[in-house]
This record gives structure tokens, C-alpha cells and sequence, in this order.
């Protein structure tokens, strides 16, 4: 079987061309469900390993999806909600009228369907999961490469849901596989700065500090242009995204997030615990090298891509 890694590494040269034999129909997929209503216990830790460990290092390689590398199941790095893909979920809450506003200019490609019998089946969950189009007709920015965002890269869990977690003294590097993306959080005491004497970034100003054994971080002054996740939700250049990492056995890592930006929505919005499985470096390697992949999005691979993405949805 070949090494999922290796797979992966193909994928960008070979997709646009593969599309070639697709038909139509089938680029309905990522607007329709893919596995809905997981019941998974998030608070459950299916992590058996009883070695010593320092629950304040978070350093080494993770991944959402442990047993890509060979490792022991984890059904809590998995979401669990009753809505298609990966997300910021939770209770979400009712949005201000400038938040609708921004709410329904973003066209996702992803989720139930909009007005599909798995829309209406599904009527329980947010209209943000029940109003998916085909991508073509879409706007989602990571179809145009651009950057993702905190959020959402910290809720993804797709294929190469990987980080790598590097931790010196005052500060940690978290890298994405993922577009190749990177944040700091800085742990030497500085305060969050004055969003309105720097430029928003799209990964804001990140500061940490220990709260016993978990580490809270805050982070602040975003670039408004990204999403919060794959479903369109919006976010403001007000938002505040807080972050709660804990180490809590060997190989799991795990984070609760909670996202307060009152110009979008009515009040704070806490996230569905995301989880991550520890993988071992030489089970993260490809032809001899250990880490993970440059996953990168590259705009002229994309834009190719999408030509005959839309060609075979039929948008002229």
C-alpha cells in the first residue's frame, strides 16, 4: 500500500488532470453529507500508554487522524457533530445584524446541500451546516489559496491534519501541514498588543500562560477576511479567540476553544473539544525524511484546478 504521505504528495499535480474523467454529478460530493451524527465521547481519552510524562511539553509531531500513521484509534480526535466535515461547531450562537450580513455573502461548498432532502432532514442544526452549493458556485478562500486563518486551521481534520508543536523557552511554534502554515505563542509575559496600532493578521498576536497544568492562550487582532471554519461563519477584526491546550496523557493533545467577537455574534461561542494523536517521527516520513509534508495550496495548481471544476458543473 502506498504511504499516505507519499499519496498525498501527488495529489496536486494529478487532480486537475483526474477531474478531466469525473462527471458532473459527482462535485456534488463535498456539498453533501460525510458521515453525520458521530457520537463520540470528547472528554474520553482511548489513550492507554501509562509512561511518565511532563504535561506541560507539547513538543513532537500530531495528528487528527492517528491511524494514517499505523497508531492505536482515536475516535476523540474526530468531530462529533451532527453536521457534514470538520468545523468550529458547538452551540452556535445568534448572530448581530452586521454577522448576518457577513453570514450570507459567504457561499460554502461544503455541508448539507442548500434545499437537499439531507437539508431538510436536517433541520435540527445550524442553516450555516444546510446551505452548501457546488464549489464552482462558491467563494470559500481556501479555493483561491488563500490563507486560512487560526480557526480554522486549528479545527481542521481533513487529510494532513497534522501539526508539529516546537517549545523553547518563552515561546511555542506551531506549524500546519496543512497550506504550511505557522503561529507563535508567546509565553515571556507580554500582554496581547493594541489591535488598532498593529496590522490584523489572518493568525492574529498569540500570548500563553500555565493555569495549572493547561495552557491558556489569547489571541487577537485577526484579519477579518477569513472564515471561522469550512461552513462560512464570519469573523471581525474585534474577535478574540481563546484557547484552552492540555497534555493530558502521552499521546494526546487536546484544546477547547471559545471564540467572543460581539460584532458577529450575540455572545461567545464555545467550540466541540478538537483532539490530536502524537505520531511517532518515524511514522511521519516520507522517502527517508521525517516531519510533516509542505502541504502547500499553490494558486496556479488551483486555478487550473478549478477551471475544469467549473467547466464540469457547468458554469460559463
Amino acid at each position: 500500500m502506498m504511504n499516505p504521505k507519499i499519496a498525498r504528495c501527488s495529489w496536486n499535480a494529478a487532480k486537475a488532470l483526474a477531474l478531466v474523467a469525473v462527471p458532473a454529478a459527482l462535485l456534488l460530493l463535498p456539498a453533501r453529507a460525510q458521515n453525520p451524527g458521530r457520537k463520540v465521547d470528547l472528554n474520553s481519552n482511548s489513550d492507554t500508554d501509562k509512561r511518565p510524562f511532563d504535561k506541560h511539553d507539547f513538543s513532537g509531531l500530531w495528528s487528527r487522524n492517528p491511524g494514517q500513521y499505523g497508531q492505536p484509534a482515536c475516535p476523540e480526535c474526530r468531530d462529533n457533530a451532527n453536521a457534514p466535515g470538520y468545523g468550529f461547531f458547538g452551540e452556535v450562537p445568534g448572530r448581530t445584524a452586521a454577522g448576518e450580513k457577513r453570514f450570507q455573502l459567504n457561499k460554502p461548498g461544503r455541508g448539507y446541500e442548500l434545499n437537499s432532502k439531507d437539508a431538510k432532514a436536517h433541520a435540527e442544526v445550524d442553516e450555516g451546516y444546510r446551505r452548501a452549493v457546488l464549489p464552482a458556485f462558491g467563494n470559500d478562500p481556501e479555493a483561491r489559496c488563500e490563507p486560512l486563518g487560526l480557526a480554522r486551521l486549528i479545527t481542521f481534520s481533513g487529510g494532513g491534519a497534522a501539526m508539529a508543536m516546537t517549545q523553547v523557552k518563552d515561546h511555542i511554534i506551531q506549524q500546519f501541514e496543512w497550506t504550511w502554515d505557522n503561529r507563535d505563542i508567546w509565553t515571556d509575559g507580554r500582554p496581547i498588543p493594541n489591535i488598532d496600532d498593529y496590522l490584523p493578521r489572518y493568525n492574529g498576536y498569540s500570548t500563553g500562560k500555565w493555569e495549572g497544568d493547561t495552557l491558556v492562550v489569547t489571541s487577537a487582532g485577526f484579519d477579518d477576511r477569513q472564515w471561522l471554519d469550512q461552513f462560512g461563519y464570519p469573523m471581525s477584526e474585534k474577535a478574540v479567540l481563546e484557547e484552552r491546550w492540555q497534555h493530558p496523557s502521552p499521546n494526546r493533545l487536546l484544546v477547547d476553544l471559545t471564540l467572543t467577537d460581539p460584532t458577529t455574534y450575540t455572545r461567545p461561542w464555545k467550540a466541540t473539544r478538537k483532539v490530536w494523536g502524537l505520531i511517532p517521527k518515524d511514522k511521519m516520513a516520507a522517502g527517508g525524511w521525517s516531519g510533516i509534508l509542505e502541504d502547500r495550496c499553490i494558486p496556479s495548481d488551483e486555478s487550473l484546478f478549478n477551471k475544469f471544476r467549473d467547466h464540469a458543473a457547468g458554469k460559463k
